[in-house]
């Protein structure tokens, strides 16, 4: 079929108002798929040869894309009854003058390339040309991490500071914030990096339906473009992951988790040890606005605590505890409920919740055993760990079990 044959098919399913992908068949049918996603595949039927497509508002080649996948720029069907969307400039920004990491700027940032000699007629409303007689403190706090940072950087700020002698901080990173654009690369499954370990894949799933679906990328990756700003620790995937105190009640949980076992190893470098999305997770966290969410939850010990704490969590199988938790009974303690969530301690820490004397209140809260005594932990406690051992222990099971193994 020749490429009129399939530009008029396209030009008809756009008039009729149909917005999907068009779909070239073996016998050379022209099928639209509404479910299709925006790849090189699914488009190359009506764009034979899309290297040579151009914009005429810019200076733009699809040819020096050809390398990324169309869906990194046209995150939905372009073509409408209306007209051609043309992704905006700061779908560019997803990689222009992105600095990631140690492989520095990974697509070229200068205006001109694109825009030509007349890029300086381009600047925000906001930004007026007597800026610096102009009160702009609080524009560039609005837009700092966006328009201020399309085009500008902390050191152009600090030149013109320094010549005043005026001393201005912000808490917030000097970093152009793509939003969820980093998803222009990470959104694409084939994604991967080779290493001494193997192949690594760099696929970001689950974040649309997750309880992160309005956070942007940076709002937990601070440091992905590696900034003179001081990071919290020497590691990105540590840094991601206590992020989450910025949003979640951080003038409570930050502290308590900073005093706890886990928050001290890292403070001492310990980078092993866990942050909040060690155990709560990261791109696909779920929303715990259901009650078969808040289920998965509370039997989410396996995932949540058992990678780190594996011995621990097999000899959790007391008949009382730790067999009914597995069983999925929902009146049964999880880890957290006997030695805490944020204020985990070592059970031989005197402030842990664990520790013989505290164990009289942890063991006789709400719902478990009322009136607990030092007796009664001094007698008990021993076996919810260990269940196994005692078993074996006991000559009576031991000579039990040994008759059963024989059979």
């Amino acid at each position: 079929m020749s490429y009129l044959v399939i530009a008029l098919a396209c030009v008809l399913a756009l008039g009729l108002g149909i917005t999907a992908l068009a779909v070239a068949q073996d016998d050379g049918t022209i099928v639209i798929d509404p479910g299709a996603p925006v790849y090189a595949s699914t488009c190359k039927a009506c764009h034979g040869v899309i290297a040579e497509g151009r914009n005429p508002l810019v200076e733009f080649s699809h040819a020096t894309h050809m390398v990324y996948a169309c869906s990194s720029c046209h995150e939905a069907f372009p073509h409408t009854p209306s007209g051609t969307i043309t992704p905006d400039m700061k779908s560019c920004w997803n990689c222009h003058g992105l600095r990631h990491g140690p492989m520095g700027i990974i697509a070229g940032y200068e205006c001109e390339q694109c825009h030509g000699p007349g890029f300086d007629e381009m600047r925000p409303e906001f930004h007026v040309r007597d800026w610096a007689e102009t009160p702009h403190v609080q524009p560039s706090l609005d837009e700092l991490r966006t328009s201020c940072m399309m085009c500008h950087t902390k050191a152009q700020c600090d030149e013109c500071h320094d010549e005043l002698g005026v001393v201005w901080r912000t808490t917030a990173s000097f970093t152009y914030d793509v939003e969820n654009g980093c998803q222009a690369c990470h959104g694409y499954e084939n994604l991967t990096k080779v290493s001494a370990d193997g192949v690594k894949s760099y696929y970001v799933t689950g974040i649309e339906q997750s309880a992160h679906r309005d956070v942007t990328c940076v709002e937990c990756h601070p440091d992905f473009s590696y900034t003179d700003d001081e990071p919290a620790t020497a590691m990105w995937q540590v840094n991601a992951g206590l992020a989450c105190q910025e949003c979640h009640d951080h003038d409570e949980v930050a502290v308590v988790y900073a005093e706890s076992l886990h928050g001290q190893l890292i403070a001492q470098g310990d980078y092993s040890s866990a942050t909040c999305a060690s155990c709560h997770g990261g791109h696909d966290i779920a929303r715990l606005d259901t009650e078969a969410a808040k289920l998965d939850l509370l039997f989410s010990a396996d995932q949540m605590c058992a990678p780190c704490h594996q011995e621990a969590y097999d000899s959790y199988d007391d008949y009382y505890h730790g067999a009914p938790y597995k069983a999925m009974a929902e009146d049964a303690p999880a880890c957290w409920d006997c030695h805490g969530a944020h204020e985990v301690l070592a059970v031989g820490d005197p402030a842990s919740l664990m520790y013989p004397v505290n164990a009289i209140e942890t063991c006789g809260q709400e719902g478990c055993h009322y009136g607990s005594t030092e007796a009664f932990i001094e007698q008990s406690a021993h076996l919810i760990h260990g269940r196994s051992e005692a078993q074996t222990s006991n000559p009576i099971v031991g000579w039990w079990l040994s008759i059963r193994n024989r059979e």
